[in-house]
């Protein structure tokens, strides 16, 4: 079993548009490295099923980013499974994991091939039980407005196999730092973007 530093906190994120792969990566890296998994939509469905939120809220995000605050209050690391599309929540991981002293780690999944993203969304996964996952025309309406993760995560293409992607998961999350989110700043000369 490959292992982080050990005493060194790390704050995890997996993030990208549904069908990314990111949630097959998060449970293979959490399963492999020990390290506790909270993902927004298996949150994100109790809320919804006890009537305290609804589907599509993301009251779910600071659920796990509070349950991301106790593990690293306790000095253990933690993974975050969500879209992570915009900056508010990226932001606010990035400010509990200073809290703490901890490493800031962001992973974003994407898949270059859109045809073999398409196809994968027909037949994915169901990790959430009773949670039915969105469909092609979810990834391409997010499109739209997902704010680019620029040099604060390492990019992912799900079209590499899962162990070959695991592997430079583990190597990234080993080099990771502490470090603050920077923010996608669209109106910012000195500061390259990409839509």
């Amino acid at each position: 079993m490959m292992s982080i530093p050990p005493g060194e906190a790390t704050l995890i994120l997996f993030s990208g548009m549904p069908g990314s792969g990111k949630t097959t990566l998060a449970r293979l890296v959490a399963r492999r490295l020990g390290i506790p998994a909270f993902a927004k939509d298996r949150v994100q469905r109790v809320l919804r099923d006890h009537n305290l939120a609804e589907a599509s809220t993301g009251d779910g995000y600071y659920i796990i980013l509070d349950q991301a605050d106790e593990q690293l209050s306790l000095g253990v690391s933690v993974i975050l499974d969500a879209t992570f599309p915009l900056d508010h929540f990226r932001t606010v991981a990035s400010e509990i994991a200073a809290r703490h002293r901890a490493r800031f780690c962001a992973l974003y999944c994407t898949c270059s091939d859109d045809r073999v993203w398409a196809d994968r969304m027909k037949q994915r996964v169901q990790y959430v039980p009773g949670w039915k996952p969105v469909g092609w025309e979810d990834v391409l309406r997010m499109r739209d407005y997902y704010q680019p993760w620029n040099e604060n995560a390492l990019t992912v293409d799900s079209v590499n196999p899962p162990e070959e992607n695991y592997s430079l998961a583990v190597d990234y999350i080993r080099q990771a730092d502490r470090r603050v989110y920077r923010p996608h700043q669209p109106n910012d000369p000195l500061y390259p973007h990409t839509n």
